[in-house]
Protein backbone atom coordinates (compact mmCIF):
# COMPACT_ATOMS: atom_id res chain seq x y z
CA UNK A 1 0.00 0.00 0.00
CA UNK A 2 1.16 3.51 -0.80
CA UNK A 3 0.96 6.55 1.49
CA UNK A 4 1.26 10.05 0.05
CA UNK A 5 2.43 12.90 2.29
CA UNK A 6 1.64 16.45 1.19
CA UNK A 7 3.61 18.92 3.32
CA UNK A 8 6.14 21.69 2.68
CA UNK A 9 8.18 21.07 5.84
CA UNK A 10 11.32 18.92 5.28
CA UNK A 11 11.29 17.87 8.94
CA UNK A 12 7.77 16.47 8.65
CA UNK A 13 8.70 14.76 5.38
CA UNK A 14 11.63 12.96 7.01
CA UNK A 15 9.61 12.01 10.08
CA UNK A 16 6.65 10.59 8.15
CA UNK A 17 8.82 8.92 5.50
CA UNK A 18 10.78 6.98 8.13
CA UNK A 19 7.59 5.95 9.95
CA UNK A 20 5.76 4.85 6.79
CA UNK A 21 8.69 2.90 5.35
CA UNK A 22 9.44 1.22 8.70
CA UNK A 23 5.79 0.12 8.84
CA UNK A 24 6.14 -1.57 5.45
CA UNK A 25 4.25 0.91 3.26
CA UNK A 26 5.37 2.62 0.06
CA UNK A 27 5.96 6.35 0.42
CA UNK A 28 5.25 9.21 -1.99
CA UNK A 29 5.71 12.92 -1.42
CA UNK A 30 4.34 16.24 -2.68
CA UNK A 31 5.31 19.71 -1.46
CA UNK A 32 1.97 21.42 -2.04
CA UNK A 33 -1.65 20.83 -2.93
CA UNK A 34 -1.20 21.54 -6.65
CA UNK A 35 1.53 18.91 -6.93
CA UNK A 36 -0.55 16.50 -4.84
CA UNK A 37 -3.53 16.71 -7.21
CA UNK A 38 -1.29 15.66 -10.09
CA UNK A 39 0.48 12.89 -8.18
CA UNK A 40 -2.73 11.40 -6.76
CA UNK A 41 -4.16 10.85 -10.23
CA UNK A 42 -0.87 9.38 -11.45
CA UNK A 43 0.16 7.05 -8.61
CA UNK A 44 -3.25 6.45 -6.94
CA UNK A 45 -2.14 6.25 -3.28
CA UNK A 46 -4.18 4.29 -0.76
CA UNK A 47 -4.12 7.16 1.76
CA UNK A 48 -3.12 10.83 1.79
CA UNK A 49 -1.65 12.76 4.72
CA UNK A 50 -2.22 16.43 3.89
CA UNK A 51 -0.92 19.55 5.57
CA UNK A 52 -3.44 22.39 5.67
CA UNK A 53 -1.29 25.52 5.27
CA UNK A 54 0.75 25.19 2.06
CA UNK A 55 1.75 27.45 -0.85
CA UNK A 56 -0.07 27.43 -4.21
CA UNK A 57 -2.99 25.21 -3.14
CA UNK A 58 -3.81 24.65 0.54
CA UNK A 59 -4.89 21.29 1.94
CA UNK A 60 -8.58 22.07 2.31
CA UNK A 61 -8.84 23.28 -1.29
CA UNK A 62 -6.92 20.28 -2.61
CA UNK A 63 -9.20 17.89 -0.74
CA UNK A 64 -12.32 19.63 -2.08
CA UNK A 65 -10.99 19.23 -5.61
CA UNK A 66 -10.32 15.53 -5.02
CA UNK A 67 -13.85 14.92 -3.78
CA UNK A 68 -15.30 16.94 -6.68
CA UNK A 69 -13.52 14.55 -9.05
CA UNK A 70 -15.02 11.56 -7.26
CA UNK A 71 -11.72 10.49 -5.68
CA UNK A 72 -12.54 8.87 -2.33
CA UNK A 73 -9.00 8.15 -1.10
CA UNK A 74 -8.86 8.63 2.70
CA UNK A 75 -7.32 11.96 3.74
CA UNK A 76 -5.75 12.79 7.11
CA UNK A 77 -5.23 16.52 7.66
CA UNK A 78 -2.22 17.80 9.60
CA UNK A 79 -2.47 21.28 11.08
CA UNK A 80 -0.99 23.49 13.77
CA UNK A 81 -4.54 24.71 14.40
CA UNK A 82 -6.58 22.46 16.63
CA UNK A 83 -9.73 24.41 17.37
CA UNK A 84 -13.13 23.00 16.55
CA UNK A 85 -13.78 25.53 13.77
CA UNK A 86 -10.71 24.47 11.78
CA UNK A 87 -11.53 20.81 12.31
CA UNK A 88 -15.07 21.45 11.11
CA UNK A 89 -13.75 23.09 7.93
CA UNK A 90 -11.45 20.12 7.36
CA UNK A 91 -14.19 17.53 7.66
CA UNK A 92 -16.54 19.64 5.55
CA UNK A 93 -13.84 19.74 2.85
CA UNK A 94 -13.97 15.94 2.68
CA UNK A 95 -11.27 14.97 5.16
CA UNK A 96 -11.54 11.67 7.01
CA UNK A 97 -9.32 12.50 9.99
CA UNK A 98 -7.55 15.48 11.54
CA UNK A 99 -4.37 15.55 13.62
CA UNK A 100 -2.76 18.54 15.31
CA UNK A 101 0.96 19.31 15.06
CA UNK A 102 3.14 18.41 16.85
CA UNK A 103 2.02 14.79 16.80
CA UNK A 104 3.36 11.46 17.98
CA UNK A 105 4.34 9.35 14.91
CA UNK A 106 3.01 6.25 16.66
CA UNK A 107 -0.42 7.85 16.98
CA UNK A 108 -0.36 8.92 13.33
CA UNK A 109 0.45 5.34 12.35
CA UNK A 110 -2.54 4.08 14.34
CA UNK A 111 -4.79 6.56 12.52
CA UNK A 112 -3.35 5.46 9.17
CA UNK A 113 -3.93 1.78 9.86
CA UNK A 114 -7.46 2.38 11.15
CA UNK A 115 -8.44 4.33 8.00
CA UNK A 116 -6.86 1.75 5.70
CA UNK A 117 -8.76 -1.06 7.45
CA UNK A 118 -12.00 0.87 7.16
CA UNK A 119 -11.46 1.59 3.46
CA UNK A 120 -10.58 -2.06 2.82
CA UNK A 121 -13.66 -3.38 4.58
CA UNK A 122 -15.91 -0.92 2.76
CA UNK A 123 -14.66 -2.33 -0.52
CA UNK A 124 -15.46 -5.84 0.67
CA UNK A 125 -18.97 -5.06 1.88
CA UNK A 126 -21.56 -6.22 -0.63
CA UNK A 127 -24.36 -3.96 -1.82
CA UNK A 128 -27.47 -4.20 0.35
CA UNK A 129 -29.67 -5.14 -2.62
CA UNK A 130 -27.26 -7.36 -4.55
CA UNK A 131 -27.50 -11.10 -5.09
CA UNK A 132 -24.83 -13.62 -5.93
CA UNK A 133 -24.91 -17.20 -7.11
CA UNK A 134 -22.08 -19.64 -6.53
CA UNK A 135 -22.93 -23.05 -7.93
CA UNK A 136 -25.75 -24.44 -5.80
CA UNK A 137 -25.63 -21.49 -3.40
CA UNK A 138 -27.48 -18.20 -3.76
CA UNK A 139 -27.25 -15.21 -1.41
CA UNK A 140 -30.09 -12.74 -1.60
CA UNK A 141 -28.91 -9.56 0.13
CA UNK A 142 -32.26 -7.82 -0.25
CA UNK A 143 -34.12 -10.55 1.64
CA UNK A 144 -31.12 -11.43 3.82
CA UNK A 145 -31.34 -15.14 3.12
CA UNK A 146 -29.31 -17.94 1.56
CA UNK A 147 -30.53 -20.82 -0.60
CA UNK A 148 -28.86 -24.12 -1.41
CA UNK A 149 -30.29 -26.12 -4.31
CA UNK A 150 -33.22 -23.69 -4.28
CA UNK A 151 -34.08 -24.34 -0.62
CA UNK A 152 -33.71 -21.73 2.11
CA UNK A 153 -30.86 -22.40 4.54
CA UNK A 154 -31.75 -20.89 7.95
CA UNK A 155 -28.90 -18.63 9.05
CA UNK A 156 -28.58 -16.29 11.99
CA UNK A 157 -27.77 -12.64 11.13
CA UNK A 158 -24.10 -13.09 12.07
CA UNK A 159 -23.84 -16.34 10.09
CA UNK A 160 -25.36 -14.62 7.07
CA UNK A 161 -23.00 -11.65 7.35
CA UNK A 162 -19.94 -13.90 7.54
CA UNK A 163 -21.17 -15.93 4.59
CA UNK A 164 -21.91 -12.82 2.54
CA UNK A 165 -18.39 -11.43 3.03
CA UNK A 166 -16.87 -14.76 1.96
CA UNK A 167 -19.28 -15.40 -0.91
CA UNK A 168 -18.97 -11.93 -2.43
CA UNK A 169 -15.19 -12.41 -2.55
CA UNK A 170 -14.80 -16.04 -3.73
CA UNK A 171 -11.28 -17.39 -3.44
CA UNK A 172 -10.12 -14.50 -1.24
CA UNK A 173 -8.68 -15.58 2.11
CA UNK A 174 -9.95 -13.65 5.12
CA UNK A 175 -8.21 -13.72 8.47
CA UNK A 176 -10.27 -14.09 11.64
CA UNK A 177 -9.50 -10.46 12.43
CA UNK A 178 -10.85 -9.28 9.07
CA UNK A 179 -14.05 -11.27 9.49
CA UNK A 180 -14.58 -9.95 13.01
CA UNK A 181 -14.09 -6.36 11.85
CA UNK A 182 -16.44 -6.84 8.88
CA UNK A 183 -19.22 -8.40 10.95
CA UNK A 184 -18.86 -7.00 14.48
CA UNK A 185 -16.79 -3.84 13.95
CA UNK A 186 -13.17 -2.79 14.69
CA UNK A 187 -13.76 -2.54 18.45
CA UNK A 188 -14.15 -6.35 18.60
CA UNK A 189 -11.05 -7.31 16.58
CA UNK A 190 -9.32 -8.81 19.62
CA UNK A 191 -12.15 -11.30 20.06
CA UNK A 192 -11.50 -13.78 17.25
CA UNK A 193 -12.29 -17.10 18.93
CA UNK A 194 -16.00 -16.80 18.13
CA UNK A 195 -15.25 -16.92 14.39
CA UNK A 196 -14.19 -20.56 14.70
CA UNK A 197 -17.55 -21.37 16.30
CA UNK A 198 -19.52 -19.55 13.60
CA UNK A 199 -17.55 -21.23 10.80
CA UNK A 200 -18.33 -24.63 12.34
CA UNK A 201 -22.04 -23.76 12.46
CA UNK A 202 -21.98 -22.50 8.87
CA UNK A 203 -20.32 -25.67 7.64
CA UNK A 204 -22.99 -27.77 9.36
CA UNK A 205 -25.61 -25.93 7.28
CA UNK A 206 -23.75 -25.45 3.99
CA UNK A 207 -21.46 -28.44 3.46
CA UNK A 208 -22.64 -31.82 2.17
CA UNK A 209 -20.26 -33.38 4.71
CA UNK A 210 -19.30 -30.92 7.48
CA UNK A 211 -16.50 -33.25 8.64
CA UNK A 212 -14.86 -32.85 5.21
CA UNK A 213 -15.57 -29.20 4.34
CA UNK A 214 -15.03 -28.26 0.71
CA UNK A 215 -17.02 -25.05 0.31
CA UNK A 216 -15.68 -23.08 3.29
CA UNK A 217 -11.98 -23.87 3.28
CA UNK A 218 -9.51 -23.37 6.09
CA UNK A 219 -6.24 -21.86 4.91
CA UNK A 220 -4.00 -22.90 7.75
CA UNK A 221 -2.26 -20.08 9.57
CA UNK A 222 -4.25 -17.43 7.67
CA UNK A 223 -8.03 -17.83 7.78
CA UNK A 224 -10.97 -18.93 5.62
CA UNK A 225 -12.22 -18.64 2.07
CA UNK A 226 -15.04 -19.80 -0.19
CA UNK A 227 -13.96 -22.30 -2.84
CA UNK A 228 -16.25 -21.45 -5.79
CA UNK A 229 -15.33 -24.69 -7.56
CA UNK A 230 -16.92 -26.72 -4.77
CA UNK A 231 -20.16 -24.78 -4.33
Amino acid sequence: MKILLVDDEPRIERLVRDMVVDAGYEFAYAENGAEALRIIEECKPDLVIMDVMMPKVDGFTACRELRAKGITTPVIFLSAKGDIVDKGVGFAAGGDDYMVKPFDPRELLMHIEALLRRAHMQLLQPSSNSAITLGRLELDMGQHRMLKDGKVVPLTPKEFNIMSVLAHNPGVVFSREQLVEAVWGPEFVGETSSITVFIKKLRAKVEDDPTQPLIIETVWGIGYRINPDEC
